[in-house]
């Protein structure tokens, strides 16, 4: 190969020389991956009650009016506390035969109507008694059962952001102690992935809720009257963070 085609390929050459060693420096960085949890907890301040009305009569028709009349008579009790329309929905409706054993035969009873009924109660902390005077009028209407109460937070979004910066900070709490460990330095974050958001967790309601153990036992009132502790739910981010070493 003579002289001038070596000096026309040397370009060539460098450029792929330096290409080399930037892919052996981008190959050989350090990495740490972290998983930071972040928790922050409040009161909440909606419910949501969900209540199932059964009747059990000769024919559909007969027990669907029964029910009806159940039905109308919760409608009347909401309406009264000023719980909203579109708060309330029926995410239910059944009809099936019901049956008893008698002996070794199954003996049809008669036709069974169960509709389920959800409803929300918001700003619990501008009427605390709300749920009590609603839950204590339920238990005067027949053949109703309460299925489930949960909990919650109305506008949670600042909450969640507290909650991703501290699972942010603790991520890199992590990544400098294990660089510590290394002998090396936190750098950039190479990726942030957010993992799937925990459920709202009830925590701790004894001490959220003083004054209504408080209003309970010094009470007067024999009747019995429904208590339902609110506590404290507790609001958690998870993210996965890949950390550049130095």
């Amino acid at each position: 190969m003579n002289k001038n085609s070596i000096l026309k390929k040397l370009p060539v050459l460098c450029i792929g020389a330096l290409l080399l060693v930037a892919c052996t420096r981008e190959g050989a960085q350090s990495t740490v991956s972290v998983v930071g949890i972040g928790t922050v907890a409040a009161q909440p301040d909606m419910i949501q009650i969900l209540i199932s009305i059964s009747q059990t009569a000769q024919t559909t028709r007969q027990a669907q009016e029964e029910v009806n009349l159940q039905v109308r008579r919760v409608l009347a009790l909401l309406q009264t506390e000023n719980i909203k329309d579109t708060h309330i929905s029926t995410p239910s409706l059944r009809f099936t035969q019901e049956y008893e054993w008698s002996g070794n035969r199954r003996v049809l009873v008669g036709q069974k109507v169960e509709q389920i009924m959800t409803f929300v109660i918001q700003d619990l902390q501008q009427d605390t008694d709300k749920v009590s005077r609603i839950l204590d009028t339920l238990t005067e209407i027949d053949h109703i059962a309460l299925n489930q109460i949960n909990f919650s937070i109305k506008d949670n979004q600042e909450l969640f952001i507290q909650s991703r910066a501290l699972a942010y900070q603790k991520a890199l709490d992590k990544a400098r102690q294990y660089a510590e460990l290394s002998g090396l330095k936190v750098g950039r974050a190479l990726s942030i992935s957010e993992l799937e958001h925990a459920p709202l967790v009830p925590i701790n309601t004894r001490v959220m809720n003083q004054q209504v153990y408080a209003k309970a036992e010094s009470s007067t009132d024999t009747s019995g009257s429904t208590i339902v502790p609110s506590g404290e739910l507790e609001i958690t981010s998870q993210i996965a963070v890949v950390f550049l070493l130095e």
